[in-house]
């Protein structure tokens, strides 16, 4: 887990995301709602000339957000991609080992910085759970 990671805020809480899986992070911009669309998929967004779907991270996690999104981070796995929100950016860093296992499924795990819990994203397990609303949107 010692790899470099994008650490974010979201519904209040830090996160981190693998580099690896992240392509790009913009200033958040214009979302189309799409109706019908589950409650953390906020729309689509145009990545210069590409639909993406775009998810609530704190959505996603079961959070309520405490600000609204100032970014989009951009993320890419094997089978899909998509527009993260997110309230911040914080920093790109190594983590630390993790911790602890995490209770969520789409959390490979939890460590700490500065005494700040961090919970590390699985990109792939949200991507996958958005995979099917992304391509219909």
């Amino acid at each position: 887990m010692n790899e470099v990671h994008v650490r974010v805020r979201a519904g209040g809480e830090h996160y981190a995301l693998p580099v690896s899986g992240v392509r790009e992070i913009a200033d958040f911009d214009q979302v189309t709602p799409v109706p019908g669309a589950p409650e953390e998929v906020l729309g689509v967004w145009s990545l210069r000339g590409d639909v993406v779907a775009v998810i609530d991270l704190a959505a996603m996690l079961g959070l309520r957000p405490t600000a609204g999104p100032s970014r989009i981070v951009v993320a890419e796995g094997a089978r899909a991609r998509a527009g993260i929100t997110v309230e911040s950016v914080l920093d790109v860093a190594t983590l630390p080992e993790a911790l602890e296992p995490a209770d969520s499924g789409y959390l490979a795990g939890a460590t700490l910085i500065e005494r700040v819990p961090v919970g590390v994203v699985d990109l792939e397990a949200v991507l996958a759970s958005i995979g099917e609303e992304g391509r219909r949107a």
